[in-house]
């Protein structure tokens, strides 16, 4: 198992991955956290950016792209062993939301084959193990309103990317 970490003009992005695809990503944050969170969630993987270069030479630069406005996509092998079936059909059809497109739980569920699992889907999306290249903070509440976010900052850097899509956002509803 193999980590890269990389600035980003968003902060550092992490990733993890294997001969057989990525495993894990960390949004953008402060260094020093990014370093806290991988080395809990992975303590036995060894920092090797170049692997990861060598394996997927556009990844960092799009990654890179994306956190500075620019409409990339991201089509790289995805780790989604021993994920259950129906969570791993709601991120599997999440990686192919495109950049600046929503679409609400519901209608992920139903991409995924149950429209009535809105609820297991938010499961799915605040499980996410791959933030970015399964894109959840693309997924809203069925009144078009932002929802959660489980990622650091929360529902402020989920607004923040929408925003740099060019998402227009309706506000939170009044609990």
């Amino acid at each position: 198992m193999n980590v890269a970490t990389w600035k980003t003009s968003w902060g550092y992005f992490g990733i993890v991955a294997d001969e057989a695809g990525i495993r894990s990503t960390y949004l953008p944050q402060p260094e020093v956290d990014l370093q806290r969170r991988i080395d809990r969630d992975w303590p036995e993987v060894s920092e090797d950016a170049g692997f990861i270069e060598s394996r997927w030479p556009t990844l960092c630069d799009r990654v890179r792209r994306y956190f500075d406005g620019e409409a990339v996509s991201f089509d790289y092998p995805l780790r989604l062993e021993g994920t259950p079936p129906f969570r791993r059909r709601v991120l599997e059809a999440c990686a192919g939301v495109a950049y600046g497109s929503t679409l609400s739980y519901a209608a992920l569920g139903q991409l995924a084959g149950n429209a009535r699992a809105a609820r297991a889907v938010g499961g799915a999306m605040a499980n996410n193990p791959l933030p970015l290249l399964v894109p959840c903070h693309r997924v809203l509440r069925a009144d078009g309103s932002i929802g959660g976010f489980s990622a650091p900052d929360g529902v402020t850097l989920k607004a923040r990317m929408l925003r740099l899509e060019c998402v227009s956002l309706r506000e939170q509803p009044v609990a």
